[in-house]
């Protein structure tokens, strides 16, 4: 069950990754500045890939066990990968919350200038 769980997961985080570069590439091919409420919703996509991606990795560290994080596992390797690059502040999902709830709102002030 676990296992099934976890390829949802991927599977959600992907339909939302593939979202976002279609808006990145449809707007970079009209060669325009994409609106802020797109690239708020970019940005959303982006954490919510990390949230979910992170979520379906712990599942399957669950299901290997503590040998998961032995050196020779990669799992190690993609865990520890992970856990670094999805606290990166342009993909930190509490941020991108933060600013595409202000996006939808109209609410201008925001709390990163990188959107």
């Amino acid at each position: 069950m676990q296992f099934a769980e976890a390829a949802q997961l991927i599977d959600t985080a992907r339909l939302h990754m593939l979202r976002a570069a279609d808006d990145i590439d449809t707007w970079a091919a009209k060669s325009e500045y994409m609106p802020f409420e797109i690239r708020a919703r970019v940005r959303m996509d982006t954490g919510y890939v990390a949230r979910r991606s992170r979520e379906a990795l712990d599942l399957l560290l669950n299901i290997q066990g503590a040998g998961s994080f032995a050196e020779a596992s990669p799992l190690q390797r993609i865990w520890r990968d992970q856990e670094t690059g999805s606290r990166h502040a342009v993909i930190n999902p509490a941020i991108a919350g933060e600013l595409y709830g202000r996006a939808l709102l109209g609410i201008e002030e925001q709390v990163t200038p990188l959107i």
